[in-house]
Protein backbone atom coordinates (compact mmCIF):
# COMPACT_ATOMS: atom_id res chain seq x y z
CA UNK A 1 0.00 0.00 0.00
CA UNK A 2 1.33 3.29 -0.97
CA UNK A 3 2.10 5.96 1.85
CA UNK A 4 0.15 9.24 1.96
CA UNK A 5 1.36 12.31 0.51
CA UNK A 6 4.38 13.81 3.01
CA UNK A 7 4.55 10.42 5.20
CA UNK A 8 7.90 9.13 6.38
CA UNK A 9 9.19 5.81 6.30
CA UNK A 10 9.17 4.08 9.75
CA UNK A 11 12.63 3.74 10.48
CA UNK A 12 13.26 7.87 10.01
CA UNK A 13 10.02 8.33 11.74
CA UNK A 14 11.72 6.34 14.52
CA UNK A 15 14.06 8.44 15.14
CA UNK A 16 13.14 12.38 14.02
CA UNK A 17 12.76 15.12 16.66
CA UNK A 18 9.51 15.44 17.95
CA UNK A 19 9.60 19.33 16.84
CA UNK A 20 11.34 20.40 13.58
CA UNK A 21 15.43 21.23 14.19
CA UNK A 22 15.11 24.13 10.67
CA UNK A 23 15.91 27.31 10.97
CA UNK A 24 12.48 29.59 11.58
CA UNK A 25 12.58 33.11 11.37
CA UNK A 26 15.57 35.41 9.74
CA UNK A 27 17.81 35.22 13.49
CA UNK A 28 17.89 31.53 12.67
CA UNK A 29 18.58 31.71 8.65
CA UNK A 30 21.27 34.39 9.03
CA UNK A 31 23.31 32.43 12.12
CA UNK A 32 23.30 29.50 9.18
CA UNK A 33 23.76 31.97 6.83
CA UNK A 34 26.80 33.75 8.38
CA UNK A 35 28.51 30.66 9.29
CA UNK A 36 28.41 29.42 5.60
CA UNK A 37 29.60 32.72 4.68
CA UNK A 38 32.35 32.49 7.26
CA UNK A 39 33.63 28.99 5.86
CA UNK A 40 33.87 30.64 2.20
CA UNK A 41 35.30 33.50 2.90
CA UNK A 42 38.77 31.56 5.20
CA UNK A 43 38.32 29.59 1.55
CA UNK A 44 38.67 32.20 -0.23
CA UNK A 45 41.25 33.76 1.69
CA UNK A 46 43.51 31.08 1.92
CA UNK A 47 43.63 30.47 -1.53
CA UNK A 48 45.34 34.48 -2.32
CA UNK A 49 47.40 33.24 0.84
CA UNK A 50 48.85 30.32 -0.76
CA UNK A 51 48.65 31.83 -4.40
CA UNK A 52 50.84 34.34 -3.30
CA UNK A 53 53.64 32.22 -0.98
CA UNK A 54 53.97 30.07 -4.13
CA UNK A 55 54.13 32.54 -6.34
CA UNK A 56 56.94 33.99 -4.44
CA UNK A 57 58.93 30.56 -4.80
CA UNK A 58 57.57 29.07 -1.06
CA UNK A 59 58.23 25.90 -1.03
CA UNK A 60 58.16 23.00 1.63
CA UNK A 61 59.70 19.48 1.75
CA UNK A 62 57.85 16.27 1.63
CA UNK A 63 58.23 15.49 4.84
CA UNK A 64 56.80 18.52 6.24
CA UNK A 65 53.78 18.17 3.48
CA UNK A 66 52.97 14.51 5.22
CA UNK A 67 52.71 16.30 8.60
CA UNK A 68 50.63 19.17 7.40
CA UNK A 69 48.54 16.39 5.86
CA UNK A 70 47.76 14.28 8.78
CA UNK A 71 47.19 17.40 11.40
CA UNK A 72 44.89 19.20 9.17
CA UNK A 73 42.62 16.21 8.25
CA UNK A 74 42.10 15.73 11.89
CA UNK A 75 39.97 18.79 12.90
CA UNK A 76 37.27 17.12 11.17
CA UNK A 77 36.66 14.83 13.89
CA UNK A 78 35.31 17.77 15.94
CA UNK A 79 34.48 19.93 13.61
CA UNK A 80 33.09 17.94 10.18
CA UNK A 81 32.64 20.49 7.77
CA UNK A 82 35.09 23.12 8.59
CA UNK A 83 37.77 20.28 9.16
CA UNK A 84 37.09 18.31 5.75
CA UNK A 85 37.07 21.91 3.93
CA UNK A 86 40.53 22.39 5.29
CA UNK A 87 41.73 19.24 4.30
CA UNK A 88 40.65 19.17 1.13
CA UNK A 89 42.06 22.98 0.44
CA UNK A 90 45.64 21.44 1.86
CA UNK A 91 45.32 18.69 -0.43
CA UNK A 92 44.62 21.29 -3.42
CA UNK A 93 47.93 23.03 -2.32
CA UNK A 94 50.34 20.20 -2.18
CA UNK A 95 51.50 20.01 -5.77
CA UNK A 96 52.91 23.52 -5.52
CA UNK A 97 54.22 23.59 -2.33
CA UNK A 98 56.32 20.46 -3.96
CA UNK A 99 56.83 22.23 -6.56
CA UNK A 100 55.82 19.04 -8.56
CA UNK A 101 54.59 20.54 -11.61
CA UNK A 102 58.85 21.18 -12.29
CA UNK A 103 60.14 17.88 -11.68
CA UNK A 104 60.38 14.81 -13.86
CA UNK A 105 57.40 12.51 -14.39
CA UNK A 106 58.85 10.04 -12.61
CA UNK A 107 58.75 12.04 -9.57
CA UNK A 108 55.05 13.01 -10.61
CA UNK A 109 53.66 9.09 -10.89
CA UNK A 110 55.47 8.67 -6.98
CA UNK A 111 53.71 11.85 -5.73
CA UNK A 112 50.59 10.82 -7.48
CA UNK A 113 50.49 7.10 -5.42
CA UNK A 114 51.58 9.07 -2.18
CA UNK A 115 48.79 11.92 -2.72
CA UNK A 116 46.14 8.76 -2.98
CA UNK A 117 47.66 7.30 0.60
CA UNK A 118 46.92 10.78 1.97
CA UNK A 119 43.90 11.52 0.60
CA UNK A 120 42.34 8.68 2.36
CA UNK A 121 44.05 9.26 5.12
CA UNK A 122 41.73 11.91 5.20
CA UNK A 123 38.67 10.58 3.89
CA UNK A 124 39.25 8.12 6.30
CA UNK A 125 39.09 10.37 9.06
CA UNK A 126 35.56 11.32 7.82
CA UNK A 127 34.12 8.40 7.73
CA UNK A 128 34.92 7.73 10.93
CA UNK A 129 32.70 10.85 11.48
CA UNK A 130 30.10 8.93 8.98
CA UNK A 131 29.63 5.86 11.00
CA UNK A 132 28.05 8.07 13.80
CA UNK A 133 25.47 9.22 11.18
CA UNK A 134 21.81 8.44 11.66
CA UNK A 135 20.26 8.40 8.63
CA UNK A 136 21.06 5.07 8.34
CA UNK A 137 20.77 5.15 4.38
CA UNK A 138 22.75 7.89 4.09
CA UNK A 139 25.68 6.51 6.33
CA UNK A 140 25.61 3.30 4.28
CA UNK A 141 25.71 5.19 1.00
CA UNK A 142 28.91 7.07 2.13
CA UNK A 143 31.10 4.57 3.86
CA UNK A 144 30.23 2.09 0.70
CA UNK A 145 31.57 4.80 -1.61
CA UNK A 146 34.76 5.24 0.89
CA UNK A 147 34.90 1.51 0.28
CA UNK A 148 35.14 1.61 -3.28
CA UNK A 149 36.96 4.53 -3.57
CA UNK A 150 39.82 3.01 -1.16
CA UNK A 151 39.58 -0.14 -3.07
CA UNK A 152 39.96 1.36 -6.58
CA UNK A 153 42.99 3.82 -4.85
CA UNK A 154 44.11 0.54 -3.90
CA UNK A 155 44.59 -1.26 -7.39
CA UNK A 156 45.46 1.88 -8.62
CA UNK A 157 48.95 2.26 -6.46
CA UNK A 158 49.19 -2.01 -7.55
CA UNK A 159 49.06 -1.37 -11.15
CA UNK A 160 49.34 2.27 -11.50
CA UNK A 161 46.36 2.91 -13.78
CA UNK A 162 45.00 5.63 -14.11
CA UNK A 163 42.00 4.58 -15.32
CA UNK A 164 40.90 3.25 -11.82
CA UNK A 165 40.30 6.02 -10.20
CA UNK A 166 37.79 7.33 -12.83
CA UNK A 167 35.87 3.83 -12.53
CA UNK A 168 35.88 4.30 -8.66
CA UNK A 169 35.68 8.32 -8.32
CA UNK A 170 35.58 10.05 -5.52
CA UNK A 171 31.95 10.36 -4.50
CA UNK A 172 32.54 9.85 -0.93
CA UNK A 173 33.87 13.53 -0.15
CA UNK A 174 30.42 14.66 -2.01
CA UNK A 175 28.17 12.73 -0.05
CA UNK A 176 29.83 13.69 2.96
CA UNK A 177 29.68 17.61 2.48
CA UNK A 178 26.07 16.88 0.98
CA UNK A 179 25.18 15.61 4.33
CA UNK A 180 26.76 17.93 6.87
CA UNK A 181 26.03 21.03 5.39
CA UNK A 182 22.49 19.78 5.67
CA UNK A 183 23.31 18.94 9.47
CA UNK A 184 24.44 22.12 9.58
CA UNK A 185 21.01 24.14 8.45
CA UNK A 186 18.83 21.12 10.43
CA UNK A 187 20.76 19.15 13.06
CA UNK A 188 19.60 15.48 13.65
CA UNK A 189 16.72 15.72 11.05
CA UNK A 190 17.14 12.99 8.23
CA UNK A 191 18.16 14.15 5.20
CA UNK A 192 16.96 11.14 3.13
CA UNK A 193 13.11 10.35 3.30
CA UNK A 194 13.23 7.46 0.72
CA UNK A 195 14.77 5.98 -2.31
CA UNK A 196 14.19 8.47 -4.57
CA UNK A 197 16.12 11.15 -2.54
CA UNK A 198 19.00 8.57 -2.45
CA UNK A 199 19.24 7.92 -6.09
CA UNK A 200 18.81 12.10 -6.96
CA UNK A 201 21.62 12.67 -4.21
CA UNK A 202 23.86 10.09 -5.27
CA UNK A 203 23.61 11.25 -8.85
CA UNK A 204 24.30 14.71 -7.84
CA UNK A 205 27.53 13.24 -6.28
CA UNK A 206 28.42 10.72 -8.88
CA UNK A 207 27.85 12.72 -11.89
CA UNK A 208 30.41 15.62 -11.91
CA UNK A 209 33.33 13.38 -9.57
CA UNK A 210 33.36 11.45 -12.54
CA UNK A 211 33.87 14.26 -15.40
CA UNK A 212 36.19 15.69 -12.94
CA UNK A 213 38.03 12.97 -12.29
CA UNK A 214 38.20 12.24 -16.36
CA UNK A 215 39.78 15.55 -16.88
CA UNK A 216 42.24 14.62 -14.10
CA UNK A 217 43.49 11.28 -14.88
CA UNK A 218 42.90 10.39 -18.37
CA UNK A 219 43.41 13.78 -19.99
CA UNK A 220 45.41 14.84 -17.28
CA UNK A 221 44.56 18.24 -17.33
CA UNK A 222 42.22 20.93 -15.59
CA UNK A 223 39.31 22.01 -17.62
CA UNK A 224 40.88 25.93 -16.76
CA UNK A 225 43.52 24.85 -18.65
CA UNK A 226 41.64 23.53 -22.25
CA UNK A 227 38.70 26.18 -22.29
CA UNK A 228 39.11 29.62 -22.89
CA UNK A 229 35.96 31.68 -20.23
CA UNK A 230 35.44 34.72 -20.26
CA UNK A 231 36.56 35.61 -16.59
CA UNK A 232 39.56 36.46 -15.13
CA UNK A 233 42.47 33.49 -14.89
CA UNK A 234 43.10 33.63 -11.29
CA UNK A 235 38.95 32.92 -10.80
CA UNK A 236 38.55 29.87 -13.08
CA UNK A 237 40.00 27.13 -10.48
CA UNK A 238 37.30 28.26 -8.44
CA UNK A 239 34.46 28.76 -10.88
CA UNK A 240 34.88 25.15 -12.24
CA UNK A 241 35.04 23.58 -8.75
CA UNK A 242 31.96 25.71 -8.31
CA UNK A 243 30.52 23.58 -11.02
CA UNK A 244 31.73 20.54 -9.64
CA UNK A 245 29.41 20.99 -6.51
CA UNK A 246 26.85 23.09 -7.75
CA UNK A 247 24.70 19.77 -8.22
CA UNK A 248 25.07 19.02 -4.55
CA UNK A 249 24.33 22.16 -3.78
CA UNK A 250 21.12 22.56 -5.16
CA UNK A 251 19.85 19.32 -4.09
CA UNK A 252 20.65 19.63 -0.73
CA UNK A 253 18.82 22.81 -0.73
CA UNK A 254 15.91 20.94 -2.60
CA UNK A 255 15.90 18.68 0.41
CA UNK A 256 16.04 21.19 3.01
CA UNK A 257 12.82 22.32 1.47
CA UNK A 258 10.96 19.26 1.32
CA UNK A 259 12.13 18.34 5.19
CA UNK A 260 10.77 21.72 6.14
CA UNK A 261 7.60 20.93 4.45
CA UNK A 262 6.83 17.79 6.11
CA UNK A 263 8.01 19.28 9.39
CA UNK A 264 5.04 21.21 8.98
CA UNK A 265 2.60 19.21 7.60
CA UNK A 266 3.71 16.38 10.56
CA UNK A 267 2.90 19.28 12.91
CA UNK A 268 6.24 18.84 14.23
CA UNK A 269 6.91 22.94 13.90
CA UNK A 270 3.55 24.71 15.20
CA UNK A 271 2.96 28.21 13.73
CA UNK A 272 5.33 27.68 10.48
CA UNK A 273 4.12 27.50 7.29
CA UNK A 274 5.47 24.85 4.31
Amino acid sequence: MAMPRGTLPRRYRAWRPKRSQFPRGFRAWALVATRFTLVIMLLIVGDRIAAGLTSQGWRMDQGAVVVVRVLTALPTLRFPLEGFLLALEVDKWDWYWLDAGSRSKEYQAIYQQWDKVLDLFALGVAAFVALRWRDRTMRTMALATFLLRAGGVGAFLLTEERWLLVAFPNVFETLFLMYVVFQVIAPREPMLTGSASAVIVFLAALLPKLAAEYYLHILERRPWDSLDLPIPDMLEPQFWLALVYLPAAVVVGLLVRRGRRLAVEHGRDPGATA
